[in-house]
């Protein structure tokens, strides 16, 4: 018998209030985001499906499929620790939506060129809070679970809104701390005391977001082993 695919995590963003950058900065963005992504690939090591692509029609979309689907919404939260210590002007911040299924298509090169629930959740999810034009919704979750997603949108509303208030100093040093380092090993990365990554991550109010994403983390995970046929009646057509 045909062993069943596990299921992947596609991840759909574009940059928050783009048009605000000037000509210049509005070409750094395709650089900052390609080297975050290449940042992430380094960092999380085997956890990518299908590589990075932009999608020309669509303004900064970009998408990219993740096998590590459990570990999704640690690797967004890091990418935009990444671009936010980029040194752009406005910080730089990304709205996105990720979709839980299955690939129906073979592996390709470009996320574009695939298809399979997962790549319509991602669309609709993205979609919906862009028309919200809510500045505290940033991200949304959808597997195709109605429990399930409702509860991801009731914690990720509050880590949207923890989100928003994050300096360039405290996204810089969660953005170590996703990579398990030590307080002290972030000082010395960071060149500050190690009392001052405390005081970024406190103020950051990281203890909670932490709490908030090992739900998130579990609730994919067990939604992910959710027999492909209970998915099924949820399922867009």
């Amino acid at each position: 018998m045909k062993r069943a695919r596990a299921p992947i995590a596609v991840l759909t963003a574009d940059v928050v209030g783009s048009s605000r950058y000037s000509s210049t900065d509005r070409r750094k963005l395709d650089e900052v985001i390609r080297k975050a992504f290449a940042e992430v690939e380094h960092r999380f090591p085997d956890a990518i499906h299908t590589r990075l692509a932009f999608r020309i029609t669509a303004g900064d979309e970009f998408q990219c499929v993740i096998s590590d689907t459990p570990r999704v919404l640690d690797i967004l939260t890091y990418f935009r620790a990444v671009v936010a210590a980029s040194g752009l002007s406005p910080t730089v911040r990304l709205r996105a939506s990720v979709g839980i299924g299955d690939l129906t298509t073979p592996r390709r090169q470009n996320p574009y060129e695939e298809d399979g629930p997962a790549f319509v959740y991602a669309r609709n999810g993205l979609e919906e809070i862009t028309k919200t034009r809510s500045p505290l919704r940033a991200t949304k979750l959808m597997t195709g679970v109605p429990e399930a997603d409702a509860a991801a949108d009731a914690v990720l509303c509050l880590t949207d809104f923890i989100q928003q208030s994050w300096t360039v100093a405290q996204w810089e040093a969660i953005r170590w701390s996703l990579l398990g380092l030590t307080r002290e090993a972030i000082a010395s990365k960071l060149k500050v005391a190690h009392q001052n990554v405390t005081k970024r991550l406190l103020a950051a109010g990281w203890p909670h977001f932490e709490v908030a994403a090992a739900f998130l983390h579990e609730l994919i995970e067990r939604t992910a082993r959710t027999p492909r046929r209970v998915q099924k009646a949820s399922a867009p057509r």
